[in-house]
Formats: structure tokens, C-alpha cells, sequence
């Protein structure tokens, strides 16, 4: 297998400068380029997915380097090692397009700012330790948040055929939660994210990131935080199920109409229920999210039984993100009114003192200009 990812590689390089010499729609590096997605075909014909990672000077494919790497030093090696990428995995579904659109990534300006990898084609960095353990790969930290939220929406969707949680999720999951100090600067990108995807997906990412940095002012640890953010991006999984007319009906729902909504709390934790990988209060988060603490809400959990601490937090993230978003029904709601809602709901829909910390410790840093929240097209 060894000699194949050696063969991709050589012919990446062969297309890059093809298209450095005569342009991306000459014959040759369309041959090339074709060469090259047929190798990493045929590798993933015998994998889910093939991992090159890139130490120094050097291309490793199953720890041993490939036989071209002198060749490939100056060449596809040296675009890596400036785009700052130490490894590339290719994944199942990988096609042409996916691989040129990478390509076009390596060609351009090194920038801070530049998203780097695709759907199938994920990037990173290898953290460092101090200890004789191995490097862990973690995902690269220039990914957009429109990458993210395609990710979001490609697992969202495969979840209930699987019973193990995409190991994608769970590198999403610490970006986010990384994201949280540089709140205000992550709304504005997320705001950026509504014209280009579905507001379901967009508002889910939302909650994730304000849940983080509620369970940041808590002082939950950054395991609980991590997890916590984990159960927040999976909290409207059961909306799967919900007819997308329902979801994006202008008017008031029928009566009919409410319950089958209302269901996506079952459904979230009926899918969550038995995967691998998902913390264990994330079906609870999916099922309690819309419960109040009084007991009312849906499901009624009845007087005397409490939501779980995650799901109070998320309930809240998830009522202030969806007043301050354009909806089809009704325009978004100012930071002041929507204070103003919560506050009113203190003591019956939420915790007091949670509620507090949220307003005065998230809401503060990080909420945008409201002219910046839109809803996805």
C-alpha cells in the first residue's frame, strides 16, 4: 500500500506543477490529477480512510517513509511544511473535485485566514508533549467555521445508521471549545456562516459555543467542558425526524404540527441512547432541553424532578441564540428584550443563578452587533 500512497503523492506533485507551467485545465495536469485520485481510490477501496503525515522533510504512510521522499522534498513537501499542515487524511467518498479544491488550497497565499482541507480531505498538526508519548493528532486550527458546520451537517445526518460517533466530532468538539476565549470574534465568523447554510445547523454551533463558555463561568473542568460542548452539538440530533416544512413554517404550528416538533427531544435521545462515544448525558441533554425547571415545558418532567445541570445550561444557550436569530415568523429580538424574557423566566424556566452567570459572564463578551444575526438562506 505503501508504493500507491507514493504514487498519489508523486502525482500531486506532477499536477501542481503542471499547473504551475500551463494552467489547472491543461491536459497534463488533468492526467495527473487523475492519477492521483485513483491511487488514493484504490487505498480507500481497503480503508475507511489513509493518513500521510509529515515529519521534517519527510512523508510517512503506516510510520515508514515513502520512497520518493527526496523527490518529493522540494516539491509537495515544501508546500505542507509552509501551509503549516504536518498531516492529511483522506476519507471514504473522496472524489476528483475534492482533491482539486485541495490543490488549490496548497497554490494560494500562505494566510492565517485561509480554510485548508475539504469534506473528505481533513488537515492538522501534530501537538507535542513533553513525555515519551506519541504525538497526538489534533485538527488544524485554520479550518472555518463554514468547514465546521458542513462537518456538523455530514455527521448530524449519518448518525442514527452508525452506532459509533464520528471520530470528526469529536475534533469539532475541541475546536469549538477552544474557540470560547475568542468569543466575540467566533460570533462574527458564525454569523458569517448563517448565508451559507441551514439555520438548524448554524444555530446548533451557536449553542455549542455559548454552552462552552457557560461551563467555562461555572467552573467546570476543560474534560467537563469538552464533554458538555460534545451533548450541546448533539442536542437537536432528534430534528432529523422533523418534516423540514414544520422546521421552517412562517406561521403558527397546528396543534398537530406542535407534537410531531416536539418530538425531536424523544427522537435526540432515542438516537443518542446506546452510541459510543457520546458522553453519558447527552441523550438526557437531547431529552430535557426544552424542560423548564418548574417541570412544564416538553417533556414535562413533573413537579420535583429537576433537568440535568447540562441540560439547564444548554436550554439556556439555546433559547437566547434562537431570540436573537431572524426567523421566518418573527425578526430577531434585541439583546435588551431578550434579557429581559430570560430574566422574566428566572426561577420557573431557569435556574437563577445560572441564569445570572450567563448574562453577566457570557452574554457581555459575546454577543454581536444585531445586525449581524441572520438567518441562513
Amino acid at each position: 500500500m505503501i508504493e500507491i500512497m507514493d504514487s498519489a503523492m508523486l502525482a500531486i506533485q506532477a499536477c501542481l506543477g503542471a499547473r504551475k507551467l500551463y494552467g489547472d485545465s491543461h491536459g497534463a495536469a488533468s492526467r495527473q490529477l487523475d492519477q492521483a485520485w485513483e491511487s488514493l481510490r484504490n487505498l480507500l477501496g481497503q480503508r475507511v480512510n489513509v493518513r500521510l503525515v509529515r515529519i521534517h522533510d519527510s512523508l510517512l504512510f503506516d510510520d515508514l517513509p515513502l520512497p520518493s521522499c527526496p523527490r518529493l522534498k522540494d516539491g509537495i513537501t515544501r508546500l505542507l511544511t509552509e501551509h503549516g499542515i504536518e498531516w492529511i487524511e483522506f476519507e471514504n467518498g473522496l472524489n476528483r473535485d475534492h482533491l482539486a479544491r485541495l490543490l488549490k488550497q496548497l497554490e494560494r497565499a500562505v494566510s492565517a485566514y485561509s480554510p485548508l482541507g475539504t469534506q473528505r480531505i481533513k488537515v492538522g498538526r501534530l501537538a507535542r508533549s513533553t513525555s515519551m508519548a506519541p504525538a497526538i493528532l489534533l485538527p488544524d486550527a485554520q479550518l472555518s467555521p463554514q468547514n465546521h458546520v458542513l462537518e456538523l451537517k455530514e455527521i448530524w445526518t449519518g448518525l442514527h445508521k452508525v452506532e459509533q460517533v464520528d471520530h470528526r466530532l469529536t475534533d469539532l468538539v475541541e475546536s469549538v471549545r477552544r474557540a470560547v476565549p475568542a468569543a466575540a470574534a467566533v460570533w462574527r465568523q458564525m454569523a458569517q456562516v448563517k448565508d451559507h447554510d441551514e439555520y438548524t445547523f448554524v444555530h446548533t454551533v451557536n449553542v455549542a459555543i455559548l454552552s462552552a463558555a457557560l461551563a467555562e463561568a461555572v467552573g467546570m473542568n476543560p474534560n467537563q467542558v469538552c464533554d458538555l460542548t460534545f451533548a450541546a452539538l448533539l442536542h437537536d440530533v432528534g430534528k432529523q425526524h422533523t418534516p423540514l416544512q414544520i422546521l421552517s413554517k412562517p406561521g403558527k404550528l397546528t396543534d398537530s404540527e406542535r407534537k410531531q416538533m416536539e418530538r425531536h427531544t424523544v427522537d435526540g435521545a432515542a438516537i443518542l441512547l446506546g452510541r459510543l462515544n457520546v458522553p453519558d448525558f447527552a441523550p438526557v441533554v437531547a431529552f430535557e432541553h426544552h424542560a423548564n425547571l418548574d417541570g412544564s415545558g416538553y417533556p414535562n418532567l413533573g413537579r420535583g424532578r429537576y433537568p440535568h445541570l447540562a441540560s439547564q445550561i444548554v436550554h439556556i444557550a439555546d433559547i437566547f441564540d434562537a431570540l436573537r436569530t431572524n426567523r421566518p415568523y418573527r425578526a430577531a429580538m434585541s439583546v435588551e428584550k431578550v434579557k429581559e424574557i430570560l430574566t422574566d423566566g428566572a426561577g420557573r424556566s431557569f435556574d437563577g443563578v445560572l441564569l445570572d452567570v450567563f448574562l453577566d459572564s457570557v452574554v457581555q463578551v459575546s454577543d454581536p452587533q444585531p445586525e449581524s444575526r441572520q438567518q441562513a438562506a
